[in-house]
């Protein structure tokens, strides 16, 4: 009990109004005081439980949105070889499609012929643009 007389001693009267009684030319604790004291722990504990839960939720958001990153990322990557496939059969399917056009127009000789006519012109029209 003498610290508390001495730890209100040291403050100007008002403060020691506040928080203590005089009895004796001696200040001591307020039941109001106390309860002070233990809202005020209640509410730092309180603060302090909320911190620990943010701080657990940040780290399971954060594993949760690495595995994320992961999947997306491997999902891109099937994405991008599916496109090459569909655009290799695209390519395949245009050329069975012209061939079977040439040929049902000018028969099976004449469409060989007509395709290296144009696999030359192709070339050609590289050798151009490359020089």
């Amino acid at each position: 009990m003498r610290q508390i007389v001495d730890y209100f001693g040291k403050y100007p009267f008002f403060l020691r109004k506040m928080f203590a009684v005089e009895y004796e030319n001696n200040y001591f604790c307020t039941a109001s005081y106390f309860e002070k004291m233990a809202n005020e722990k209640v509410l730092i504990s309180g603060i302090e439980y909320k911190v620990r839960k943010l701080i657990e939720n940040y780290r399971l958001v954060s594993a949760e949105n690495k595995e994320l990153k992961e999947e997306v990322n491997a999902i891109q990557e099937q994405l991008a070889a599916l496109q090459e496939l569909l655009n290799k059969k695209n390519n395949e399917l245009l050329k069975l499609t012209l061939a079977n056009a040439l040929e049902n127009k000018f028969g099976v000789e004449k469409g060989i012929q007509i395709i290296d006519e144009l696999l030359e012109e192709i070339d050609r029209s590289v050798d151009v643009i490359s020089n």
